[in-house]
């Protein structure tokens, strides 16, 4: 049976450009030159285009290497359960493992990997940042948060010669906290036409 995958989470700031993430894989994989099978993290496929002839599946595996899948090089070999005789990477399964990715078996003690999954923040992204609230009375005093709804105080943001304008107090998120972007979390959020949405252009969170 397949397996659900975390979002292909990433530090980087580069611009959307149509990879789309899955959201379950075989729970073992393993290609053309790998000398043991893997679990799967994380998976993207990229569409076809001037750069490549057919789309391309990149799997991200617990150990830290990725395998490629395209119509040109093959497929990949893939196998839902437990490969018969065959070495499988012991770092894959135990991060799957700690992250609950699957059902720790009998037997095995508590076993922990962190991060598990892409858990909402406890502080809103919109706290401390003039661009992502909307000012609610002349006196800016009162702005409701573009990120996730809350409607909270305004304080300005810096001090004496340093400060720099105004935005929002930290506070958690409301109940309307923006969908995550599968590439880049909650971590390049901007405003575009009144909403807050993903620096990198994924379209997946503008309602």
């Amino acid at each position: 049976m397949p397996v659900a995958l975390l979002p292909p989470t990433t530090n980087s700031g580069g611009a959307w450009s149509g990879q789309t993430p899955l959201t379950e894989a075989p729970r073992y994989i393993r290609g053309r030159g790998n000398s043991r099978w893997h679990r799967v993290r994380s998976a993207v496929i990229y569409p076809a285009g001037h750069v490549r002839a057919a789309d391309v599946t990149i799997y991200h595996y617990w150990c830290g290497p990725s395998g490629g899948s395209s119509g040109k090089a093959g497929p990949l070999w893939l196998v839902d359960d437990l490969p018969p005789g065959e070495p499988v990477c012991g770092t894959c399964v135990g991060r799957a493992l700690g992250a609950g990715q699957d059902d720790t078996p009998a037997g095995l003690p508590p076993l922990l990997f962190s991060p598990r999954w892409q858990s909402p923040p406890t502080v809103c992204p919109g706290s401390n940042k003039q661009d992502l609230m909307v000012a609610l009375n002349q006196r800016i005093t009162v702005g409701q948060c573009l990120v996730c709804g809350a409607i909270e105080r305004v304080h300005a943001l810096g001090r004496g010669y340093n400060a720099y304008g105004y935005g929002l107090i930290k506070h958690a998120p409301g109940e309307d906290l923006a969908n995550p972007c599968p590439f880049h979390a909650w971590s390049q959020l901007v405003e575009r036409k009144g909403q807050a949405v993903c620096r990198c252009g994924w379209p997946g969170n503008a309602s």
